[in-house]
């Protein structure tokens, strides 16, 4: 295995262990949440205040149905323009083309490109 490969697998290695870790403060701290009273009063009185908000909330999308129709419309346009442009610059990367936008208030934009594991199988 190359030098390379031995560091990502370590690395990789080291992010597990990480994850295990914080998995079992996690639940030392949800424990101390559990014990407290005050806590939970208060979480009861945020529940009640949630669901009267959803309540008005729900009454405001009936009235002002047709904007949030075209909310949802312009939310997925967003959506597919931006997965268009994302193939638009990954073409022109794999072509070693460099890419660069500028806005209206010369703000300038280069691609991000960030690699992830996924778990094969």
């Amino acid at each position: 295995m190359s030098d390379a490969l031995t560091k990502i697998k370590e690395m990789h290695n080291e992010i597990i262990e990480a994850q295990r870790k914080k998995k079992e403060l996690g639940k030392v701290v949800k424990e101390a949440f559990e014990k407290s009273k005050e806590y939970h009063d208060l979480a009861d009185q945020m529940n009640s205040l949630r669901a009267r908000k959803k309540q008005i909330e729900a009454g405001i999308r009936g009235e002002y149905s047709s904007e949030y129709n075209d909310l949802d419309s312009l939310n997925a346009d967003i959506k597919d323009t931006r997965m268009v442009l994302s193939d638009l610059i990954w073409n022109e990367l794999m072509k070693n083309n460099a890419v660069e936008i500028v806005d209206e208030h010369d703000n300038k934009y280069i691609p991000n490109v960030v690699v992830t594991l996924k778990k094969a199988g």
